[in-house]
């Protein structure tokens, strides 16, 4: 593929996740993006040999056009990035890595799972592939530790979950305290009302932008009908935030960092 077919693709200045496909329709690469157009454009350049390695070269020869879908923020897009990732397995995104230095999300199997950030070698427990963890939910693998982290501290913000204090311990949580724990250590919140929060990160994870505002708008309406109007507007607020994930440090932190 040349420049000049790139420039006949119009990419839009959006956050997305962009797809190189060769012959026969194979996908070679995906590939996520603060803006489409930009990150694109940047294998075109004359120095991508040695910014990106001769692999990325003879991988934009190979391609034959150039997908993508747009998302409305950085955030759906490492997620996005990462399920389809997992679904088609490009041949570009696994050469020459290391999966076990990647990083996973993982939910625990526990009364109050908690949400962790873990590296693949600790989440097989070393050269066997049994789990030091009681895990209920994976998600991953993430190549970029450190965006993840931002992303997962976004998240956090909007579905409060648990991650190391002890369930009704009586002893608030230095995140309970900022906000960023529902309240699992003090008793504050039902095991039901947790595990809704589960099921709303499970779908986020899984790339469910759709369900997961179905399944809050509904909550919504059960809430005002039984006239808990804060609740009702509390969970109204959680899908305002949904649509302001797009946060400006993201996007920073990702212009420099690149899989290859």
């Amino acid at each position: 593929m040349k420049l000049q077919d790139f420039k006949k693709k119009r990419l839009p200045n959006t956050p997305g996740v962009y797809i190189f496909v060769g012959a026969q329709k194979k996908r070679l690469y995906i590939g996520k993006a603060t803006s489409l157009r930009s990150r694109v454009r940047s294998y075109f350049d004359k120095d991508v040999k040695e910014t990106r390695g001769s692999h990325i070269v003879g991988m934009v020869e190979k391609a034959k056009t150039i997908n993508f879908i747009e998302t409305d923020s950085v955030l759906e897009a490492i997620i996005l990035e990462v399920n389809l990732i997992k679904k088609h397995k490009p041949h570009y995104n696994t050469k020459e890595k290391d999966d076990k230095s990647f990083n996973y999300v993982v939910i625990t199997k526990e009364e109050y799972p908690r949400v962790l950030l873990v590296r693949a070698r600790e989440l097989l427990g070393g050269p066997t592939p049994k789990s030091k963890y009681e895990v209920k939910y994976t998600f991953g693998p993430f190549p970029q530790g450190t965006l993840l982290k931002d992303a997962l501290k976004i998240i956090r913000k909007i579905f409060p979950f648990r991650d190391k204090c002890l369930p009704v311990s009586g002893k608030p949580c230095f995140n309970q305290q900022i906000k960023l724990c529902p309240g699992v250590c003090m008793g504050t919140t039902s095991k039901k009302k947790y595990a809704q929060t589960i099921q709303h990160l499970k779908l986020f994870f899984e790339g469910k932008k759709g369900q997961l505002i179905k399944t809050l708008e509904k909550e919504m309406r059960n809430m005002a009908k039984n006239l808990e109007f804060e609740k009702a507007e509390e969970i109204k607020k959680t899908i305002f935030s949904w649509g302001k994930t797009d946060v400006a440090y993201i996007k920073r932190k990702e212009i420099s960092l690149f899989f290859f």
